[in-house]
Protein backbone atom coordinates (compact mmCIF):
# COMPACT_ATOMS: atom_id res chain seq x y z
CA UNK A 1 0.00 0.00 0.00
CA UNK A 2 2.71 2.03 0.80
CA UNK A 3 2.99 2.93 -2.97
CA UNK A 4 -0.15 4.16 -3.08
CA UNK A 5 -0.35 6.12 0.31
CA UNK A 6 2.21 7.02 2.18
CA UNK A 7 0.51 7.70 6.01
CA UNK A 8 4.08 9.04 7.11
CA UNK A 9 3.94 11.70 4.40
CA UNK A 10 0.35 12.15 5.85
CA UNK A 11 1.49 12.44 9.28
CA UNK A 12 4.79 14.12 8.35
CA UNK A 13 2.63 16.79 6.32
CA UNK A 14 -0.29 17.53 8.58
CA UNK A 15 1.43 20.05 11.05
CA UNK A 16 2.62 22.67 7.62
CA UNK A 17 -1.12 21.83 6.15
CA UNK A 18 -2.37 22.80 9.37
CA UNK A 19 0.24 25.92 9.57
CA UNK A 20 -2.16 28.06 7.20
CA UNK A 21 -5.56 27.34 8.86
CA UNK A 22 -4.62 31.12 9.99
CA UNK A 23 -5.65 31.96 6.74
CA UNK A 24 -8.90 30.29 6.31
CA UNK A 25 -9.79 31.56 10.15
CA UNK A 26 -9.18 35.27 9.35
CA UNK A 27 -11.09 35.02 5.99
CA UNK A 28 -14.12 33.36 7.99
CA UNK A 29 -13.93 35.93 10.67
CA UNK A 30 -14.10 38.87 8.71
CA UNK A 31 -16.45 37.57 6.10
CA UNK A 32 -19.03 36.65 8.82
CA UNK A 33 -18.50 39.65 10.72
CA UNK A 34 -19.11 42.39 7.77
CA UNK A 35 -21.23 39.97 6.52
CA UNK A 36 -24.06 39.89 9.13
CA UNK A 37 -23.49 43.59 9.88
CA UNK A 38 -24.28 43.96 6.13
CA UNK A 39 -27.44 41.36 6.71
CA UNK A 40 -28.72 43.43 9.32
CA UNK A 41 -28.60 46.08 7.92
CA UNK A 42 -30.27 44.60 4.43
CA UNK A 43 -32.45 42.61 6.54
CA UNK A 44 -34.29 45.60 7.79
CA UNK A 45 -34.26 47.69 4.85
CA UNK A 46 -36.63 45.52 3.39
CA UNK A 47 -38.78 44.75 6.09
CA UNK A 48 -38.69 48.55 5.74
CA UNK A 49 -39.87 48.77 2.58
CA UNK A 50 -37.55 51.77 2.01
CA UNK A 51 -38.83 51.89 -1.78
CA UNK A 52 -35.12 53.01 -3.64
CA UNK A 53 -32.88 51.14 -1.32
CA UNK A 54 -35.23 48.38 -0.65
CA UNK A 55 -35.57 47.17 -4.43
CA UNK A 56 -31.39 47.89 -4.59
CA UNK A 57 -30.89 45.59 -1.85
CA UNK A 58 -33.48 43.03 -3.61
CA UNK A 59 -31.43 43.31 -6.27
CA UNK A 60 -28.06 42.71 -5.14
CA UNK A 61 -29.34 39.31 -3.07
CA UNK A 62 -30.89 38.18 -5.92
CA UNK A 63 -27.63 38.77 -8.11
CA UNK A 64 -25.43 36.93 -5.04
CA UNK A 65 -27.94 33.96 -4.20
CA UNK A 66 -28.42 33.34 -7.76
CA UNK A 67 -24.38 32.89 -9.29
CA UNK A 68 -21.90 30.81 -8.24
CA UNK A 69 -19.62 31.90 -5.51
CA UNK A 70 -16.09 31.32 -7.99
CA UNK A 71 -17.77 33.43 -10.03
CA UNK A 72 -18.49 36.48 -8.22
CA UNK A 73 -14.67 35.81 -6.53
CA UNK A 74 -13.61 36.20 -10.13
CA UNK A 75 -15.30 39.70 -10.86
CA UNK A 76 -14.09 41.27 -7.95
CA UNK A 77 -10.40 40.01 -9.14
CA UNK A 78 -10.37 40.22 -12.39
CA UNK A 79 -13.10 42.93 -13.00
CA UNK A 80 -13.04 45.13 -10.11
CA UNK A 81 -9.54 46.14 -11.05
CA UNK A 82 -10.22 46.97 -14.56
CA UNK A 83 -12.96 49.18 -13.45
CA UNK A 84 -10.38 51.26 -11.05
CA UNK A 85 -8.31 51.41 -13.61
CA UNK A 86 -10.61 52.61 -16.18
CA UNK A 87 -11.53 55.53 -13.24
CA UNK A 88 -7.99 56.38 -12.97
CA UNK A 89 -6.59 54.56 -9.97
CA UNK A 90 -3.42 53.00 -11.12
CA UNK A 91 -2.05 51.71 -7.90
CA UNK A 92 -4.78 48.71 -8.26
CA UNK A 93 -2.04 46.20 -8.83
CA UNK A 94 -0.43 46.97 -5.18
CA UNK A 95 -3.13 46.05 -3.55
CA UNK A 96 -3.20 42.62 -1.84
CA UNK A 97 -5.64 39.40 -3.43
CA UNK A 98 -6.92 39.21 0.80
CA UNK A 99 -8.43 42.64 0.34
CA UNK A 100 -11.12 41.12 -3.01
CA UNK A 101 -11.50 38.12 -0.82
CA UNK A 102 -12.85 39.60 2.47
CA UNK A 103 -15.18 42.12 -0.18
CA UNK A 104 -16.34 38.82 -1.61
CA UNK A 105 -16.72 36.69 1.46
CA UNK A 106 -18.50 39.91 2.95
CA UNK A 107 -21.33 40.33 0.70
CA UNK A 108 -21.40 36.95 0.17
CA UNK A 109 -22.72 36.19 3.38
CA UNK A 110 -24.52 39.80 3.85
CA UNK A 111 -27.08 38.48 1.04
CA UNK A 112 -27.65 35.18 2.51
CA UNK A 113 -27.74 36.08 6.38
CA UNK A 114 -30.51 39.01 5.30
CA UNK A 115 -32.72 36.69 4.20
CA UNK A 116 -32.27 34.41 7.37
CA UNK A 117 -32.26 37.48 9.48
CA UNK A 118 -35.42 38.83 7.86
CA UNK A 119 -37.14 35.23 8.29
CA UNK A 120 -35.82 35.84 11.93
CA UNK A 121 -37.44 39.63 12.63
CA UNK A 122 -40.54 38.90 11.18
CA UNK A 123 -40.87 35.60 13.79
CA UNK A 124 -40.49 38.12 16.59
CA UNK A 125 -44.04 39.22 17.98
CA UNK A 126 -45.09 42.94 16.35
CA UNK A 127 -46.36 43.34 19.93
CA UNK A 128 -43.04 44.00 21.40
CA UNK A 129 -42.49 47.02 18.79
CA UNK A 130 -45.34 48.44 19.31
CA UNK A 131 -44.56 48.30 23.07
CA UNK A 132 -41.08 49.88 23.13
CA UNK A 133 -42.30 52.96 20.99
CA UNK A 134 -45.80 52.92 23.76
CA UNK A 135 -43.01 53.49 26.14
CA UNK A 136 -41.10 56.03 24.32
CA UNK A 137 -38.35 54.02 22.71
CA UNK A 138 -37.07 54.94 19.00
CA UNK A 139 -36.86 53.18 16.09
CA UNK A 140 -33.06 52.41 16.41
CA UNK A 141 -33.00 51.13 20.09
CA UNK A 142 -36.10 49.72 19.88
CA UNK A 143 -34.83 47.20 17.29
CA UNK A 144 -30.85 47.23 18.38
CA UNK A 145 -32.03 46.58 22.38
CA UNK A 146 -35.60 44.31 21.54
CA UNK A 147 -35.96 42.96 18.02
CA UNK A 148 -32.66 42.06 17.06
CA UNK A 149 -31.50 40.47 19.77
CA UNK A 150 -34.71 37.82 20.14
CA UNK A 151 -34.18 37.76 16.11
CA UNK A 152 -30.68 36.60 16.34
CA UNK A 153 -31.87 34.05 18.72
CA UNK A 154 -34.50 32.22 16.62
CA UNK A 155 -31.83 32.46 13.59
CA UNK A 156 -28.71 30.79 15.74
CA UNK A 157 -29.20 27.47 13.44
CA UNK A 158 -29.55 28.75 10.09
CA UNK A 159 -26.73 31.38 11.15
CA UNK A 160 -24.51 28.89 11.90
CA UNK A 161 -25.08 26.64 8.90
CA UNK A 162 -24.07 30.46 6.68
CA UNK A 163 -20.28 29.98 9.19
CA UNK A 164 -20.25 26.33 8.19
CA UNK A 165 -20.61 27.42 4.44
CA UNK A 166 -18.04 30.18 4.84
CA UNK A 167 -14.93 27.72 6.11
CA UNK A 168 -15.99 25.53 3.21
CA UNK A 169 -15.62 28.42 0.21
CA UNK A 170 -12.55 29.35 1.76
CA UNK A 171 -11.09 26.74 0.17
CA UNK A 172 -11.54 28.32 -3.51
CA UNK A 173 -9.64 31.53 -2.34
CA UNK A 174 -6.42 29.90 -4.28
CA UNK A 175 -7.98 30.49 -7.76
CA UNK A 176 -6.81 34.12 -6.21
CA UNK A 177 -3.43 33.83 -5.56
CA UNK A 178 -3.86 33.68 -1.98
CA UNK A 179 -2.11 30.83 0.04
CA UNK A 180 -4.14 28.87 2.05
CA UNK A 181 -4.26 25.27 3.38
CA UNK A 182 -5.59 24.01 0.09
CA UNK A 183 -2.39 25.93 -1.81
CA UNK A 184 0.00 24.79 0.16
CA UNK A 185 -1.10 21.31 -0.73
CA UNK A 186 -1.67 21.81 -4.07
CA UNK A 187 2.33 23.22 -4.04
CA UNK A 188 3.29 20.52 -1.88
CA UNK A 189 1.92 17.60 -4.14
CA UNK A 190 3.30 19.23 -7.15
CA UNK A 191 6.71 18.50 -5.57
CA UNK A 192 6.17 14.89 -3.93
CA UNK A 193 3.14 13.62 -6.32
CA UNK A 194 1.39 12.70 -3.00
CA UNK A 195 -1.46 14.79 -3.69
CA UNK A 196 -3.92 12.36 -1.75
CA UNK A 197 -2.00 12.18 1.63
CA UNK A 198 -1.99 16.05 1.56
CA UNK A 199 -5.42 16.87 0.40
CA UNK A 200 -6.67 14.24 3.39
CA UNK A 201 -4.76 16.63 5.10
CA UNK A 202 -6.81 19.63 4.47
CA UNK A 203 -10.19 17.44 4.57
CA UNK A 204 -9.40 16.42 8.05
CA UNK A 205 -8.57 20.11 9.30
CA UNK A 206 -11.93 21.33 7.38
CA UNK A 207 -13.55 18.25 9.31
CA UNK A 208 -12.22 19.56 12.23
CA UNK A 209 -13.43 23.35 11.84
CA UNK A 210 -16.48 22.48 11.05
CA UNK A 211 -17.39 20.15 13.89
CA UNK A 212 -15.99 22.80 16.36
CA UNK A 213 -18.91 25.39 14.67
CA UNK A 214 -21.65 22.15 15.01
CA UNK A 215 -20.87 22.00 18.42
CA UNK A 216 -20.91 25.84 19.49
CA UNK A 217 -24.15 25.96 17.23
CA UNK A 218 -25.67 23.29 19.80
CA UNK A 219 -24.65 24.77 22.30
CA UNK A 220 -26.23 28.07 21.79
CA UNK A 221 -29.25 26.39 20.90
CA UNK A 222 -29.50 24.62 23.79
CA UNK A 223 -29.00 27.90 26.01
CA UNK A 224 -31.90 29.69 23.64
CA UNK A 225 -34.20 26.79 24.74
CA UNK A 226 -33.34 26.71 28.00
CA UNK A 227 -34.06 30.20 28.31
CA UNK A 228 -37.11 30.35 26.30
CA UNK A 229 -38.50 27.88 28.49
Amino acid sequence: MGSYFDFGYMLRSFPIVLSYVDTTLIITVVGIAIGFFIGTIAALIRIGKVTVLGKAVAVYISFIRGTPFLVQLFLAYFGLPELMQKVGYQGVREIPPLFYVFIVFSLHVGAYSAEILRSAILAVDKGQLEAAYSVGMGPVPAHTRIILPQAFSIAVPALCNTVISTIKETSLVFNVGVVDMMRKADLLGANSHRSLELYLDVAIVYIFLVLLVSKAAALLESKRVTIIN
